[in-house]
């Protein structure tokens, strides 16, 4: 018998499983290490005794980084529940140790902290080649060390030696550095971290963060904010140039609390919510549950849409008659193309992506006990959140723009003048004869015999030196390859009639055959997958984002059936001694694993460029095999999210995509 099940430590588990704990061991890992520790520092700022104490950040040369602050010191004391441990070696060492626990979190004054899962600073020892930690404390001070995870200073009696402090003094003192053995990179981002700190001090109005960058011999940074969200807005709400926005009301805060039963506990909530409306087109959302930023949004930024749309929807309806004398034509082809049945119904067309392109809006949420995800934070989650949100939302902001009406009556006329844009030229469609679309598909396409359209599969290919290899291989009962010339017109930028003028997107259109936006008919789908086969480059990435693009706004219960798919083109294939079959692989990290393992057995190794250099067995296995080849299906989660997102990288807001790469969010 052997001995087949493996039981790791916390520290060996979050080395090993870096991506659950920290995100990644790269870049987002190391930025998730240095800023746990600092929101463990922000949140002990309501138990400052002297709330006039800043904290201090340093960093230092060899990517050393230390974290001072004055709060009440973490207990460096004997734990009463987990006999002969330190409650600070608890903290660092496991996961699932921490003051900020649902159980706990009321009694140590940590209600709305930043910190959940008693997991965060344990995870940044781990990744540290020495993890420092000095508390000043009950009037001593008190020191402890990590070495690789490991503390290595002495107890006394079983606890934590101690000095007596001259001065009385409080607080926490971390200092670590990335290890090299654990995290492939440890150059610690300043220009990132002085992002973070500065976030901070607009969330939490009062406190002061000191940044000293020693490492690189910069001026010490002083962030520290008066009027919290209000500087905050100012900050974002700029031009390229950095001329401010020009909005139709000034900025307006919105607050308000909220319990909800869940799962037989009360969880208690708070929202402040600085929201403002630019006469242009140009927008920006933020978001954050205590404290930490949600670069995905949640269920937070969903509530404030929501509660936005249904006190807009509230304003139409008091002043429909105004809005039908003054729209009428606008709100009667809306009427027409979307078949409603009345003038009245115009609302249920309203998304928030439709009123999110001229709203600027900072969130800082707040729950005892909030669902994100992942470890990092990214997003919350918390179903409760939204109702909550968009009713103190509709209640509160209510009061406000009723004193703003002719600012309302300005929205509202925006978005029956983008529904109508819609609607026109969605009613303007050029409708295309047999003969015209019999042409169009004879010059392009390479169609599937079959006529089940359930089992037939579209390639849609970029250029005609890839089409041509695989028009020769595929299977032409079920198998039909698009080719495109270059890229397509960027659908978010033009008109519906520029688009159907484009003789490449006309053919996709025909091709699909489903009809488009308020005509799209499902019935009439004559592809169960459309493949998206692009190289794997820049060029190609972004002709995949073109047509996903052109999808989404005109054809989105594609979508939405999971009929649409992305074909992963190998990067380099691995010709195997011995005639064995060659292997593929997707990406440098899986080139290099593979290398590892296998280099004894490889004869040569091939980058690939492109499609159109692939052999016949290549593109049998890798493109045209269902057994072999990898798809990868795109599938929409939040739409309005997905909407905002393509707004930012393919709309004509070019300071929405600037803040947007300067976050450095990942783009899916």
């Amino acid at each position: 018998m052997s001995d087949t099940i493996a039981l790791l430590s916390s520290i060996e588990l979050i080395r090993e499983r870096p991506g659950m704990y920290i995100g990644d061991n790269d870049q987002l890992g190391l930025d998730t290490c240095v800023r746990e520790i600092i929101d463990n520092a922000v949140d002990e700022y309501p138990n400052y005794p002297d709330p006039s104490k800043p904290i201090v950040i340093a960093l230092e040369p060899g990517n050393i980084v230390s974290v001072r602050d004055y709060g009440r010191g973490i207990s460096p004391y004997k734990s009463e529940k987990v006999k002969g441990a330190i409650e600070e070696r608890l903290a660092y060492t496991q996961i699932g140790a921490g003051g900020k626990l649902k159980q706990n979190r009321e009694q140590n004054k940590n209600r709305f902290a930043g910190g959940l899962n008693g997991t965060g600073a344990c995870a940044t020892n781990a990744m540290s080649d020495f993890f420092d930690v000095e508390i000043w404390k009950d009037g001593y001070y008190f020191h402890d060390r990590f070495e690789d995870g490991i503390p290595v200073v002495e107890l006394k009696n079983g606890n934590l030696p101690k000095k007596k402090l001259k001065e009385p003094e409080t607080g926490t003192k971390i200092t670590f550095r990335p290890s090299k053995k654990y995290l492939r990179t440890t150059k610690v981002d300043a220009s990132a971290l002085a992002v973070c700190l500065e976030q901070r001090a607009y969330l939490n109005p009062g406190l002061k963060l000191i940044f000293q960058n020693n490492r690189d011999e910069e001026e010490e940074q002083v962030f520290y904010s008066e009027n919290g969200l209000f500087d905050y807005m100012k900050k974002i709400a700029v031009t390229e140039d950095g001329t401010p926005i020009s909005f139709l009301v000034e900025p307006f805060l919105i607050h308000g609390t909220a319990e909800a039963e869940v799962m037989g506990q009360t969880n208690h909530m708070e929202v402040n919510i600085l929201a403002a409306f630019s006469r242009g087109e140009s927008f920006a959302a933020t978001a954050f549950t205590n404290g930490i930023e949600n670069p995905s949004g949640g269920t937070h930024l969903q509530g404030f849409y929501q509660g936005l749309v249904e006190l807009l929807r509230h304003y139409y309806e008091e002043f429909q008659t105004e809005f039908q004398q003054k729209y009428k034509n606008q709100i009667e082809m809306i009427r027409k193309v979307n078949n409603l049945s009345s003038a009245g119904e115009i609302f249920k067309l309203v998304k928030p992506r439709n009123i999110s392109k001229k709203t600027y809006v900072v969130i800082d949420f707040k729950h005892d006990d909030p669902l994100l995800k992942p470890q990092t934070k990214d997003e919350l989650a918390s179903p409760e959140a939204k109702p909550a949100v968009a009713k103190i939302f509709y209640e509160k902001a209510s009061l406000y723009l009723d004193k703003h009406i002719t600012a309302v009556h300005e929205l509202i006329g925006f978005l029956i003048k983008d529904l109508y844009e819609k609607a026109k030229a969605e009613n303007t469609a050029i409708n295309l004869t047999k003969n015209e679309v019999k042409q169009i598909l004879s010059t392009k396409l390479a169609a599937a015999k079959g006529k089940d359209p359930k089992i037939k599969e579209l390639f849609v290919v970029e250029g005609d030196s890839a089409a041509g290899s695989i028009k020769a291989l595929r299977d032409a009962l079920y198998q039909a390859v698009l080719p495109l010339r270059g890229k397509i017109l960027n659908a978010k930028r033009t008109t519906l009639a520029k688009l159907m003028a484009n003789q490449e997107i006309a053919t996709f259109f025909t091709t699909v055959g489903t009809g488009i936006g308020s005509r799209y008919d499902d019935r009439k789908r004559q592809y169960e997958r459309i493949i998206i086969a692009t190289d794997q480059d820049v060029d190609g990435e972004h002709i995949q984002t073109l047509l996903l693009t052109l999808i989404f706004l005109y054809m989105p219960d594609l979508l939405r059936g999971g009929h649409v798919y992305i074909l992963e083109t190998p990067l380099y294939v691995n010709v195997m001694k011995g005639k064995k079959k060659d292997v593929y692989t997707y990406s440098e990290e899986e080139q290099e694993t593979f290398l590892k393992k296998n280099r004894r057995n490889v004869e040569d190794v091939q980058r690939n460029k492109g499609l159109g250099e692939l052999t016949q067995e290549q593109v049998q296995d890798t493109i045209l095999n269902p057994a072999t080849r990898r798809l990868t299906r795109i599938v929409i989660g939040d739409e309005d999210a997905v909407s905002d997102l393509l707004e930012q990288l393919m709309g004509s807001d070019v300071q929405g995509r600037r803040r947007l790469f300067v976050k450095g969010e990942a783009v899916v």
